[in-house]
């Protein structure tokens, strides 16, 4: 079994292959790791090889277009911005008694697994309790730990890690022809993630970067321009990539303040503003760091984000 064109997670393929050519993959698997890494795209190609006519995921048979485009009978995709419901479950559970219309198996897919809300959750839990035959569920997330363990611990885990970064440049220059300096920049940004970088190739998020950390380093303050800031960063709904930014901005500045070493900088074209007096502290950059992972943590749960953001920003302006 081949899975083309993905990269990395060579050992979380090698034991997807092994099990279906063993005929023992699980009723259930949970794809568990960080945010756009691959484990979706996994996840669909699994279903190909399943569906598949050869039964190599050829990508070119009936079965495979189909799973491509979503039209496949027998292949269910859930998936949801803020949350998935009870309803899409339920609809779910009534297919899953009834035998596959055309492959010998059904396969579903729910995509951002902890969003479903707790009755969605109890939904299927019933299901995997006691499985029909003949289906198998495939729950992909990168925050595991809101899906409640009840549901968890009838999965089969295959935990994904970050792609190495000169895996992520090397995609860069090859698939999406970016030059090598642009390319080795980006990936050390996305933390590796394929999602993370694709973001950060935006050249107003690029730009974004340089904002923030004129703002937070603290020469031009001002509580307007950091609520006016935070504001655009909570209505886009992308504070998980400038919160990453902060991280490895301040790992900068911290590896910059204790050994003057500007080799290996992520943020080499901000040094201007990691070389300001507040960020030369060495406790700042420190101490800014634990406040950027409290609100990580924060932002776990229902709260006001823009306020998050908020908050946050004017703590470390006002450190600096």
């Amino acid at each position: 079994m081949e899975f083309r064109g993905i990269l990395g997670h060579d050992r979380q393929k090698l034991m997807l292959s092994s099990l279906v050519e063993k005929e023992k993959l699980p009723h259930a698997l949970l794809f568990a790791g960080p945010k756009g890494v691959g484990k979706r795209t996994v996840a669909v190609e699994l279903v190909k090889h399943l569906f598949c006519e050869t039964g190599d995921s050829c990508g070119v048979c009936r079965g495979c277009r189909h799973v491509a485009a979503g039209t496949h009978p027998d292949f269910t995709l859930l998936t949801g911005e803020t949350s998935i419901k009870i309803d899409e479950l339920r609809a779910v559970r009534r297919e899953v008694y009834e035998p596959p219309f055309e492959a010998s198996t059904r396969v579903v897919v729910i995509d951002n697994g902890d969003l479903m809300t707790r009755e969605a959750a109890n939904a299927l839990l019933k299901t995997l309790e006691e499985p029909p035959p003949s289906n198998v569920f495939i729950l992909v997330s990168s925050r595991e730990q809101d899906i409640p363990l009840t549901v968890r611990s009838r999965c089969m885990r295959l935990g994904f890690g970050p792609l190495p970064r000169d895996m992520v440049g090397l995609y860069l220059e090859t698939a999406l022809k970016i030059d090598k300096a642009q390319a080795e920049v980006l990936a050390g940004l996305a933390s590796g993630s394929i999602a993370s970088a694709l973001f950060w190739m935006d050249q107003e998020n690029f730009a974004m970067r340089q904002r923030i950390a004129d703002l937070v380093t603290g020469e031009k303050r001002g509580f307007t321009r950091v609520s006016l800031l935070s504001e655009r960063i909570a209505s886009k709904g992308h504070e998980a990539e400038y919160l990453s930014f902060l991280l490895s901005f301040l790992r900068d500045v911290w590896w910059l303040t204790n050994t003057g070493d500007a080799a290996g900088l992520v943020n080499e074209d901000l040094r201007a503003f990691m070389e300001r007096e507040g960020p030369s502290r060495p406790e700042w950059a420190q101490d800014c760091i634990r406040r950027v992972q409290e609100t990580m943590r924060v932002l776990r749960y229902n709260v006001n984000k823009w306020l998050a953001m908020e908050h946050l920003m004017t703590d470390m302006m006002r450190a600096a």
